[in-house]
């Protein structure tokens, strides 16, 4: 995983898990979830040059199958907020051990017609013998609005030994006959060692298109471990390819975990053979880029979260590492059954200080 990769990593499971709050706890075995919800989200960008928009998100369960329509809505050259963008995902329960989904993308047209996008269909699968499979196929609209299909993927789960498993995932595309070809595949292994310790393995290849063999092009290694009983460590090994093709030791990312007084913190620590401003020959890493995030509860059940980034200066990559982002992220209840998501974004500026970059609000309501 490369730094741009972990930049945002914190913040983005943090704003993720919050903004929807209530929902998710109803979810995770609160309440039941009423047959029919309406949650309302306005975001707005003072200060910018971003438009305001608003999603509206409609749920209805019955049975078996449980329908989501997401509607994006911006401002219209009069100023009212029109429909842009509409998501219908419709999930559908087979048995006991099937399920069925479908995906359909509207966007609407300048004259506001609704016209289909694109359509994704997948179903999954778990089979007598433990193996879970997962496929999926995209098709999408030409200028006609005929539907082609674009994009495959299928995914096959398999316990090969107790606390073994097996993961097989496949991307396919369309060829120049119009029929989906496999172009990329990751291959994976998840081992429990141990209660506290599970250890990860990923390869990824790509198609070569001479020869038709998988060249691995990417893997990924590491463990994640308990480091005590409010403190977990994952450590991941990255190779990538140099100048000859060979796979070697690129980067190493070290993610730290720990909840302390009301305190969940979160450090991603990125080492590169290229943070000193040259590639070693060595397999000697350097510390690159630190994303810290701290993350404290509010007696509303809201939480304040601040997270900075740390980097090298790419112009004097061997001075002491600086702080050149900093993101400060507020969820507070608005009182009415809402949530309020205030986000700030400062970054450094030539004069070496912190300027307020961007500022925006999340207001999200369910009816």
């Amino acid at each position: 995983m490369h730094p741009q990769r972990v930049a945002g990593l914190c913040l983005w499971i943090i704003v993720s898990s919050v903004a929807a709050g209530a929902q998710q706890r109803s979810d995770a075995g609160g309440p039941p979830a009423t047959p029919s919800t309406t949650t309302v989200t306005d975001y707005t960008y003072p200060g910018s040059d971003f438009l305001p928009l608003r999603r509206v998100e409609r749920r209805t369960a019955s049975g078996g199958r449980k329908v989501i329509i997401e509607t994006t809505e911006a401002p219209s050259i009069e100023g009212r907020l029109e429909p842009v963008e509409e998501d219908v995902t419709d999930t559908t329960r087979v048995g006991n051990a099937s399920t069925r989904t479908q995906i359909d993308v509207f966007y609407f047209s300048p004259q506001r017609q609704r016209q289909l996008a694109a359509t994704t269909q997948s179903e999954q699968e778990t089979r007598p013998n433990g193996v879970t499979t997962n496929v999926e196929r995209t098709w999408v609209a030409d200028l006609d609005g005929h539907l082609i299909l674009s994009t495959g993927y299928s995914e096959q789960q398999r316990v090969v030994s107790p606390g073994v498993q097996q993961t097989e995932a496949t991307m396919l595309l369309q060829g120049p006959e119009r029929s989906l070809r496999e172009v990329e595949r990751t291959e994976s292994t998840e081992h429990q060692v141990s209660p506290a310790v599970v250890r990860h393995d990923s390869t990824h290849f790509v198609r070569d298109v001479l020869n038709g063999r998988w060249v691995p092009v990417e893997t990924h290694s590491g463990q994640t471990r308990g480091a005590g009983p409010t403190e977990r460590v994952e450590e991941e090994t990255i190779q990538l390819p140099n100048l000859n093709g060979t796979l070697v030791l690129s980067d190493k990312v070290v993610t730290r975990t720990s909840e302390s007084n009301g305190e969940n913190r979160v450090v991603i620590e990125t080492y590169s053979q290229g943070a000193e401003g040259f590639v070693r020959n060595d397999r000697h890493l350097a510390l690159q880029q630190r994303v810290a995030s701290s993350t404290t509860a509010t007696a509303d059940g809201g939480q304040s979260t601040i997270e900075e980034i740390e980097e090298r200066n790419p112009m004097a990559p061997s001075d002491p590492m600086r702080v050149t982002r900093r993101t400060v992220v507020t969820v507070r209840s608005n009182g009415r059954g809402g949530w309020v998501s205030e986000r700030q974004m400062f970054e450094r500026d030539q004069n070496d200080r912190m300027f307020l970059v961007t500022k925006d609000t999340e207001v999200k309501t369910e009816k």
